[in-house]
Formats: C-alpha cells, sequence, structure tokens
C-alpha cells in the first residue's frame, strides 16, 4: 500500500504522522488495552523528528510513557519508506525479549490494520548476536573428526552432546542448551573463527550465516549494548565513506543510555589476566593433555609444541611475580609509571608463538585449517599487545591498573580504561550522519540533561524530560531514616547488625516483597547471613544476589510475592516486578562510587586539573543517576504501590543530601526513627494498601 493519500513520503511527513498514530482516537487506538498518554505522543512526535531530519536525540522518559513504543513505529515507518535498517540497542535481555515478543508484534497488528501504515506491516526484524553464540555445524563435524586429538574423555562426551542437539535444534544459539556447553570445548564449535565463512560454509546450513543474511535484510536490528560497542571499538561500524554508525545509512536508537558511558569505557579498554591467557594459549597447545590446535593431524613437532609450553610459562612467571609484588595486601593498584614490570620474557615468547603459527598456516594442509591458525595468531598478537600497552602505559588518556584475579584472586589482570569517552562516543556516535536516539528513564540530574550531554559527546543533541503519568504522591511514600548506622567515616564500613534489624522489622510491616540494594558485596553477604541466623524474616523467603543466576533469582521473588531480595550493582537497574511482589525498595547506602577505585580516581583527578569540583562533577551526578534507578524499581504499572526506605543518614545530616531528595518522585518524604516502623511507617504502608487509598 502507498503511503496515505498515494502521494510520495518524505521525511517532514514523519511527525505529523507519529501524531495522528498517538493522539487521543488514533491509528493507534486499534491496539488492545491501548491508552493515549500525551507524553508518548510527545515523545513519538520528537523520535520522528530526529530520524527524518537525521539528528540526535535525548530523551528522558519517566516509567510509563511507553517509551519503546514511542520510537519503535516513527523508527519502522522511516526503515520502510526511505529503506533505511533501524537498529535498536539495549542493555537488559528483558527488554530485548520485551521488543520482540511484545512491542513488534503489537506495532504489526496496528499496521496490519490501518490502510494508511499497510505498507509498513511487512516490517522484518532480526536480533544481533555475538558470533560465539552460534553453532557452526562445519566447525562441529571438523572437531568430531579429530576429537582424539583436541578433547579429553569428558570433553569428548561434551562434544557428543552438543552434536545430538545439533540435530534438533533451529537456531544454533549456546543459550539452549541446558547445562550450557562447556566453554572449552565449545570454542571448537562455535561460529568465532574466520573458517566459518560463506565459503566455507556455503550450503545454508550454518546458523550463523544464516542469521548473518537476516540480519542484513532486516528492517529492525536488536542487540545489546556490549555488542554494539564491541563491533565500534574494533573499527567494525560503518565505513568512514559511508553516513551511519553500525550499518551504513543506519538510525540507531540506545535504550537504558544512562548505562552508556560506563559500557563505551570497559569496550574501549582492556583487561587480560593470567588464566585468561593460559585457557588461549592451551587451546593452541595444552602441555597437560597433549592437546590442542597444533597436534591436529601432526601437524606441529615437538620442538614446535615447546614454543608454545614456553609461552605459557613465560606468561605464567610473568603474573605470579605481578601477584606476588604488587596484590599480595591490595586487590586493585593503580600504575602511574612506565616499565613497572619487565614483560620482556613474555612478550619474546609470544613473539615466537606468532612466528611459529606463520609458519604453519603457511604448511597447513587446507585453508579452513590456516584460517583457524590465523585467528589463533591474531590473539597471541592482541595478548602481547595488550600486556605492553599496560607495562609502557602507552595512552596517556587512559588509566591502567592491576587487580587480583582468577580463583580466590590467586592471579592478577592487567586493565586499562580511556578516562573520558566523551570524544570517542562522540566520533563513533553522532558525527557518521545518520539519528542517533539516546533514551532512558533516568538521564537529567534537577531535569538538565547537560551532564549526561557532556558525558557521551552529545553537547549538539536536542534534549527532553518527559515525567512519568504515574500519580507518585498517590501511590508512593518514602522514609528517610535519621538514626541509621552512617557508614564509618574512615573505613567505610557498614554496621551491618543494625542494617540487618532494619531490613527485617521494615520487611514485616509491608504487604508484599521488598528490594534491598547495596553498594558493597562484602556487607550484602554479613547482613544475609545475619539475618539469616535471626529470624527476623519471620519466614519470609530471603533471595541473596550470587546464589542462582540473576533472572532466576528475580523469576523466584516475583512468584513468592512476599519475599526479601538483596542485591548490589546491576540490581539497581533492570529490575521489573509490577505488582505487590516488590512493594517496598530499601536503600542501605547512597550509590556513590569506589572513589579509590582507579578509574573514579584518574576521572576525579583530571576534573580537579581543569579547574571543577571533581565531586559536584564526577561523583555526585553518577551517584544520583543510579539512585534514581534503584528508587524506580518500585512503581513499574499505573497500579503499583509501596514505599521506599533509605538507611544512610547522610541524606539528612549532608549538604548534597537534598540532591538525593529531590530524586524521589513522590512529594510524600518524610523523616522517621527506627522507632517509627512499627506505628508510623506501618500506618502510611497500610494506607497505601487500603481501599481508602483509591489504589485497589
Amino acid at each position: 500500500m502507498a503511503p496515505e493519500g498515494g502521494e510520495a513520503f518524505d521525511g517532514r511527513d514523519l511527525p505529523p504522522l507519529c501524531e495522528k498514530i498517538f493522539c487521543g482516537g488514533g491509528y493507534a487506538s486499534i491496539l488492545p488495552n491501548f491508552e493515549h498518554r500525551p507524553e508518548q505522543e510527545r515523545m513519538a512526535y520528537c523520535c520522528a523528528q530526529a530520524f527524518s531530519g537525521n539528528s540526535p536525540l535525548l530523551f528522558e522518559a519517566g516509567t510509563g510513557v511507553g517509551k519503546s513504543m514511542a520510537y519503535l513505529v516513527p523508527g519502522i515507518i522511516a526503515a520502510k519508506r526511505f529503506k533505511r535498517q533501524l537498529v535498536v540497542a539495549t542493555h537488559t535481555i528483558a527488554l530485548q525479549q520485551q521488543i520482540m515478543e511484545k512491542d513488534l508484534p503489537r506495532i504489526s497488528m496496528m499496521f496490519s490494520n490501518c490502510e494508511a501504515l499497510s505498507d509498513c506491516a511487512d516490517f522484518r526484524a532480526a536480533l544481533l548476536l555475538g558470533r560465539a553464540n552460534y553453532l557452526c555445524p562445519h566447525r562441529l563435524k571438523r572437531a568430531l573428526a579429530e576429537k582424539r586429538e583436541l578433547f579429553d574423555t569428558a570433553e569428548s562426551a561434551e562434544l557428543e552432546r552438543i552434536a545430538a542437539w545439533a540435530e534438533t535444534t533451529r537456531t544454533g544459539l549456546a543459550e539452549e542448551l541446558n547445562p550450557p556447553p562447556d566453554p572449552e570445548v565449545w570454542s571448537w564449535v562455535n561460529a568465532d573463527s574466520s573458517s566459518c565463512a560463506p565459503k566455507n560454509c556455503p550450503d545454508g546450513s550454518c546458523f550463523y550465516q544464516n542469521a548473518r543474511r537476516d540480519i542484513s535484510s532486516a528492517d529492525v536490528v536488536v542487540l545489546n549494548h556490549n555488542l554494539l560497542f564491541s563491533l565500534l571499538s574494533a573499527g567494525m561500524g560503518a565505513g568512514e565513506d559511508e553516513n551511519g554508525v553500525l550499518f551504513a545509512n543506519d538510525m540507531l536508537v540506545i535504550d537504558e543510555a544512562h548505562l552508556i558511558p560506563d559500557v563505551a569505557s570497559d569496550a574501549f579498554g582492556l583487561s587480560i589476566s593470567g588464566p585468561g591467557i593460559r585457557r588461549e594459549l592451551s587451546r593452541i597447545y595444552d602441555p597437560r593433555k597433549k592437546r590442542g590446535l597444533i597436534a591436529r593431524s601432526g601437524l606441529a613437532e615437538f620442538r614446535d609444541k615447546q614454543i608454545v609450553c614456553d609461552a605459557i610459562g613465560e606468561c605464567e612467571e610473568l603474573f605470579a611475580k605481578i601477584k606476588k609484588d604488587f596484590l599480595l595486601s591490595r586487590d586493585t593498584v593503580r600504575l602511574s609509571s612506565p616499565d613497572w614490570a619487565d614483560v620482556s620474557g613474555a612478550a619474546g615468547a609470544l613473539d615466537s608463538t606468532m612466528r611459529l603459527l606463520d609458519t604453519l598456516a603457511q604448511n597447513a594442509p587446507n585453508e579452513r585449517l590456516a584460517s583457524e591458525i590465523k585467528d589463533y595468531r591474531r590473539k597471541v598478537s592482541g595478548i602481547k599487545n595488550a600486556i605492553e600497552d599496560c607495562a609502557y602505559l602507552s595512552d596517556p588518556e587512559s588509566v591502567y591498573w592491576l587487580e587480583a584475579a582468577g580463583a580466590g584472586g590467586r592471579s592478577a589482570s592487567l586493565n586499562s580504561a580511556p578516562i573520558d569517552v566523551s570524544g570517542i562516543l562522540r566520533r563513533v556516535l553522532f558525527s557518521g550522519g545518520s539519528p542517533v536516539i539516546l533514551t532512558s528513564a533516568t538521564l537529567a540530574i534537577s531535569g538538565s540533561m547537560e551532564d549526561f550531554a557532556g558525558r557521551i559527546g552529545a553537547e549538539a543533541a536536542e534534549s527532553f524530560v518527559c515525567d512519568s503519568p504515574f500519580d507518585y504522591g498517590k501511590n508512593m511514600r518514602a522514609f528517610l531514616f535519621s538514626d541509621a548506622a552512617a557508614p564509618d567515616s574512615q573505613t567505610g564500613k557498614m554496621d551491618c547488625e543494625k542494617t540487618a534489624a532494619y531490613i527485617g522489622r521494615l520487611a514485616n510491616v509491608v504487604r508484599g516483597g521488598t528490594l534491598a540494594l547495596f553498594t558493597s558485596r562484602a556487607d550484602l553477604k554479613k547482613t544475609a547471613e545475619i539475618l539469616e541466623a535471626s529470624g527476623a524474616l519471620k519466614g519470609r523467603r530471603l533471595y541473596v544476589q550470587g546464589r542462582m543466576p540473576r533472572a532466576e533469582t528475580v523469576r523466584r521473588f516475583a512468584e513468592d510475592a512476599n519475599a526479601v531480595l538483596m542485591g548490589t550493582d546491576t540490581f539497581w537497574t533492570g529490575i521489573d516486578v509490577p505488582g505487590d511482589a516488590l512493594s517496598q525498595v530499601i536503600i542501605v547506602r547512597l550509590p556513590f562510587e569506589n572513589f579509590k577505585h582507579p578509574l573514579t580516581e584518574a576521572r576525579m583527578e583530571r576534573a580537579e586539573a581543569l579547574g571543577e569540583n571533581p565531586f559536584i562533577k564526577i561523583s555526585l551526578p553518577a551517584a544520583i543517576i543510579k539512585f534514581r534507578q534503584g528508587v524506580g524499581r518500585l512503581i513499574r504499572s499505573a497500579r503499583d504501590r509501596g514505599i521506599v526506605c533509605v538507611l544512610d543518614p547522610r541524606m539528612l545530616t549532608k549538604s548534597y543530601g537534598k540532591n538525593f531528595a529531590a530524586a524521589i518522585p513522590t512529594p510524600r518524604v518524610e523523616r522517621a526513627r527506627a522507632d517509627e516502623i512499627e506505628t508510623f511507617v506501618k500506618e502510611e504502608a497500610d494506607y497505601l494498601f487500603s481501599p481508602d487509598s483509591g489504589n485497589l
């Protein structure tokens, strides 16, 4: 069907068309359970302007705005009518699933039943995953033929399990296997190899090559943040002579964008550990198993294998010395001057391994084996370059540090990260001439996007803040406890006994589930142990981060509907448990970053050198955004209700406390004491859940 009226459709037509879709009684009203939301209509209009004008946009959309539909609808129309790909990057699997399984089918239904949009109804969507997620049947076939040279008995049994699964799987994705595949065995059969290429896998049976074809023909491509930025950091985005970010002439939306500065910092930095190096080198040749890549078909002689053994030994000696010299009494050490360690032995041994692999690739009996050998040559080169980069502190714009690694922290890792990612992101995201939209429920501080825009190099982008349509004044109460245990001013340690007592008492005065958010894994673990030993939860189940997979933890917590979940870090964001299963959020401590972490320390030094207040410029904004995310776990739908309790008295004693208080969306913020939990706090909570509140 031609666009509305049969006339040519250009960019100027997209914003008014989106008004017709999302306005009261608009085209979207044909969808089941659709509710007109002015906030969603405004966001869709702004996104349409960005798509049609090839311009950047920062849009904070409060919980309940319906932001995914607001960017997907104009994005898909633009993709179909302008012949461009829409790329959507998210951080969480949950949001990817929502887009693929809920939002896109609803949009397809709307387009199919609306004459003005029916030409867009046949859009195609695909999920982009990293190569290592896919099975390559041709690599599997070779691994089965050469399993005696590659695997021991247990690994051979795992290979047979994968082969049996390969007969029935439709996707070839490792996530289907339960239990998950052994990483060592999977590394020999997945698609993350140059030998998994169209010329080697031409028969249509390769899952990754089929997925690549689906991606190339898709109108909508969905992927996660980590993959997006790992591809961009590897130089695998659109070409320099063409518009686009990831693909030529594409349009990019980054949802959950508040996490982008940290994701980009990881992607454009490096981290390499002693155990990780041994794993990679042992895949070339494992002296303990007498197996590996070069053991195939008598490819290497004894002296060749010894070269790899020497590289393993030199690297293990280097990392053992790093652990002994720097990390016996500390977990993290910042590197401040070059040549802090002699890496010549390891670098020389890795050079010898690279020369060996060059020779073996030239003498390989077939092109596929030569491709695999070249892959490992590139990996060894990357290891050597990373070691030397960290040894010489090569990049003055990056910070370098050592960290304990491996089981029990018995080894070490070398790490680096750019101190400021704004210049990098300005180049890879905002200089490609394509529309780039970044959205989240938490981008602004006190209504301003200036800090976030500066951190990501998007100073030229238009920005909008759209509040949630939810009635927080009616549905939420917040309590700031003045007599909770403040962190020790010298050690930063928390009184876990007192914290456990607070959590136990608060959980018992609120109907439904409680989420307690921590900033320290050690404090979390100790508090959980105290709570379990005390019996203070009176039969409520306690779920603790790390005891089972994250998704399983959240699922069980939601199903129980009356449990306590304690988490840190990733549990501050991306937890979506609507209804009474989550009716209370407890913020144990304000989520300031560790001031002593090398990256935070370097950022604060940079701010101070520029004449800025490092606390105001670096620490406070990041903590407020994370605080807003934590508070945002409570109200996920219009009918949700509950309380937020903050156990950090700095909210009331420090001048910056008012900044955090302003980030709580309800006007009903009260001071409280421990002796009021069973009276004042309980009364307020009971009212929220009573018919008189109007929430039922």
